[in-house]
């Protein structure tokens, strides 16, 4: 049977030729997804698409690429226009040239790219993700958390050698109060499309943390300087992991100009990794001004009690001895009187006034008991009264700053290490990941009182 065979090259000429004819000078506004981003040489090679909604396969997909010349200027504009870079999973709207090449196949040219576009996407996302938490009714769980009065121990989430990690430990321990904060870094990557499932992790891995019964707050810190994108900050699975946290979550992400939904539901956003360091050190100063305010007025208190206490002995002091001495010289007259008549009656009544002068003194002798005694009695007691007064409202006090300080001790590291933990270190460096070890790689634990070399067998 004869066939009507054709070469390749023919058939790619023919094609070209109804592509110049029908789409050449033609440009059209397109609206698609970026599944694919490259840049090599300074050219930018996209693939675009459009999702299917009921599949997940494209319903369209097409190669594109944007040229050396053009690309600096478009994407240098996009950048000022919405803050971000052009990236995956990014919808835009962009002007193309339809080209077909008789080698590579058909290809869109990107001539210009709209950023409101892109702006109106990202805006519709944004609040598409927060009426979904508010929807959850988890939107203001973060925010409801109670602060502790005193944010000491914290749980930080950043990259190791971002600057924003730096100045925020630099800030928080230098500060000019002399307070000591105890921060551990769970490190995350903190921007790209990986940034969300990263964080992610973090948060969860400091749940499940020998520290976190003792964590007074967990804070998210950021680096300075260019940033690529918010939009990682704006993912649903991480706002909704920071809006339902059990701990107040403090934010830094850096960013002044927007604020993302992860900053709209931490219990507080402060914009840059310093001010939240500020914020921590003013909370936590205000708490020991109040404890030095309350201290000094209760020494104060005491020291008024006693004064009191002491003037109030000395006026009962000084009132028994008033009334003995009043008693003393009534019985003193009376001795005088009594003398008198015996010295008239001599002899007669001698013997008589005798026994009457026995019983005089004894009724004598025991009212001044009785009243020594009972003024005695009242004495001993208004000072016992005064003393256990004084030594209650100081044992009080005592007690309330020995269970400071007991906590104090039981959240410091040395005393961690007491109750027999132990941390390992491989090249001076704290190890967190068996993995990270070689095979025969010498590592060091780290014990309360000295440490232990070994090296790595399996």
């Amino acid at each position: 049977m004869d066939k009507n065979i054709i070469r390749l090259s023919d058939l790619a000429k023919e094609i070209s030729e109804v592509f110049r004819k029908n789409f050449s000078m033609e440009r059209y506004w397109v609206s698609a997804e970026i599944l694919g981003l490259k840049i090599n040489k300074g050219h930018c090679y996209l693939q675009l698409g459009e999702k299917d909604e009921r599949s997940t396969q494209p319903k369209a997909e097409f190669k594109a690429m944007i040229w050396a010349s053009n690309f600096n200027f478009i994407h240098t504009r996009f950048i000022a226009e919405t803050g971000n870079e052009l990236q995956e999973n990014m919808e835009i709207l962009c002007k193309v040239e339809v080209q077909f090449h008789e080698r590579f196949g058909m290809s869109l040219i990107v001539h210009e790219v709209d950023a409101a576009y892109t702006l109106g996407k990202m805006a519709i996302e944004r609040k598409k993700t927060v009426d979904k938490l508010k929807q959850e009714g988890v939107y203001f769980l973060n925010k409801q958390k109670q602060v502790s009065a005193v944010i000491q121990t914290i749980a930080v989430i950043s990259s190791a050698d971002a600057d924003g990690f730096k100045d925020f430990t630099t800030k928080l321990n230098d500060n000019k109060f002399g307070l000591v904060f105890h921060t551990k870094l769970f490190p995350s990557l903190m921007q790209g499309d990986n940034a969300p499932r990263d964080i992610i992790a973090a948060l969860t891995i400091i749940k499940q943390h020998a520290c976190f019964p003792f964590l007074d707050a967990v804070v998210i810190v950021r680096g300075g300087g260019q940033t690529s994108s918010l939009s990682c900050y704006n993912d649903y699975s991480l706002a909704y992991e920071v809006a339902n946290y059990p701990l107040p979550v403090l934010t830094g992400i850096g960013h002044t100009a927007d604020v993302s939904v992860v900053d709209e539901v931490a219990n507080m956003n402060l914009i840059t990794p310093t001010a939240v360091a500020d914020f921590i050190i003013q909370h936590t100063n205000t708490f020991k001004e109040q404890i030095d305010y309350l201290r000094d007025g209760i020494h104060a208190y005491a020291n008024l009690c006693i004064e009191s206490e002491e003037e109030a002995v000395a006026d009962l002091m000084n009132a028994i001895l008033s009334i003995v001495n009043e008693t003393m010289e009534d019985e003193k007259s009376f001795f005088d009187n009594l003398a008198s008549v015996i010295t008239q009656t001599v002899n007669q009544e001698l013997v008589s006034e005798n026994s009457q002068l026995i019983y005089a003194k004894d009724k004598i002798r025991l009212l001044t008991e009785s009243i020594i005694t009972k003024e005695l009695s009242q004495l001993s007691f208004d000072t016992s009264m005064l003393k256990n007064k004084s030594a209650a409202v100081l044992k009080q006090e005592e007690n309330y700053l020995i269970n400071a300080q007991q906590k104090s001790l039981i959240l410091d590291p040395v005393n961690i290490l007491k109750r027999g933990f132990s941390y390992t270190l491989y090249n001076n460096k704290p190890v967190y990941d068996a993995n990270e070890v070689p095979l025969e790689a010498e590592i060091e634990t780290v014990l309360y009182k000295g440490s232990i070399k070994s090296k790595k067998t399996k």
